[in-house]
């Protein structure tokens, strides 16, 4: 059983064969799972990856600090399998978790899960052999989610979603201008629905925001609009859970880290000199994002001035409105939001 301990920001590894141009020890895909406090349902995401058809893989476990059974549970399932790498490490959030797993990655592809998920078994193997054949950068594929009793809520379709703006063919490799304006997020802003060449990672420096709320928003945004072949899967093969008690969550500033997140996008836009081509995706990003995740904030006084201090003028505009609304239509506006989130 190999567990490496992370000490302060930089990993401290031995016996471990890094990965720099070329994969090494036969592993074909990398999957990094960031843990903290998941005991209830991480066995069956690494149940998941244990039954995967491709067994060519590693699953690089990030215990970001678990005060609960989670560590116990992971030495469990790396006695038994040894594809199964754990990193330990103080609590440094979700960011820094995964960013921790891409500098030991051995895979020449890298995936995401989080741990209350699960992947179908034929997930790595049907992905791998798409990358390979079309020779893509990255690939979207669809998924479900799923209630915590095991029932269908509704499923995410790419090619539905964007077929109403894009004749998008599962056989040809597109590039982010072909899905202009929805570049930043129609293909939901999230790691996990999408397969990276790791080259293509390494070669590109992309990273997560450090930060515990949509830090994959810069990872999945600088490989969209850096990915020359962007390939289309049209499989259901993540299945995200969505426990009971996710839409009751206390709010709190904590949250208020969104801002962090948006801060690392605008950077990473700016640096690829599209500023001025991306204004307007922009803005509907910044906008479309604020305005689902303000209901999570405690201190709505607070949550306003930031926007006045960051924003453009017309960002904060229309932020207000949606804030100054009549109170009986924010029901309706929240649920439009969250039915295009789905």
């Amino acid at each position: 059983m190999r567990i490496y301990t992370l000490q302060q920001d930089f990993p401290i590894i031995s016996n471990f064969c890094f990965r720099q141009n070329a994969p090494k020890c036969g592993v074909k895909v990398s999957v990094i799972l960031p843990i903290y406090n998941q005991q209830k349902y991480l066995s069956k995401a690494l149940d998941s990856l244990e039954k995967q058809t491709l067994k060519d893989a590693e699953f690089i476990c990030i215990n970001d600090g678990s005060t609960d059974c989670s560590l116990d549970i992971l030495k469990e399932h790396a006695s038994r399998d040894n594809r199964i790498k754990i990193i330990n490490q103080k609590n440094q959030g979700t960011g820094k978790s995964r960013n921790n797993g891409l500098k030991i990655a051995q895979g020449e592809y890298i995936a995401f899960l989080d741990p209350d998920d699960y992947l179908e078994k034929n997930a790595l193997d049907d992905l791998y052999k798409k990358s390979k054949k079309q020779n893509c950068d990255m690939v979207i594929f669809n998924f479900k989610r799923i209630g915590d009793d095991g029932n269908l809520l509704s499923q995410f379709n790419l090619k539905k979603r964007l077929q109403r703006f894009y004749n998008i063919k599962e056989n040809e490799n597109f590039k982010w201008r072909d899905i202009k304006p929805r570049v930043l997020g129609g293909t939901y802003p999230v790691a996990w629905n999408k397969f990276y060449n790791a080259n293509f990672v390494k070669k590109n420096h992309l990273k997560f925001a450090n930060c515990n709320l949509a830090e994959d928003h810069v990872f999945v945004f600088g490989a969209t609009l850096n990915a020359e072949n962007i390939g289309y899967l049209d499989k259901c093969l993540y299945n995200y859970v969505v426990h009971e008690d996710s839409a009751t969550k206390a709010r709190s500033d904590k949250y208020l880290c969104i801002f962090r997140s948006i801060d690392c996008v605008k950077s990473m836009i700016k640096k690829l000199g599209l500023s001025e081509e991306l204004k307007n995706e922009f803005n509907g990003y910044v906008i479309r994002f604020l305005t689902y995740h303000a209901k999570q904030i405690l201190s709505k006084d607070k949550f306003l001035d930031i926007c006045k201090r960051k924003l453009t003028s017309y960002q904060n505009q229309i932020i207000n409105e949606r804030f100054t609304a009549n109170k009986n239509l924010m029901p309706i506006i929240e649920a439009l939001l969250h039915s295009k989130r789905a």
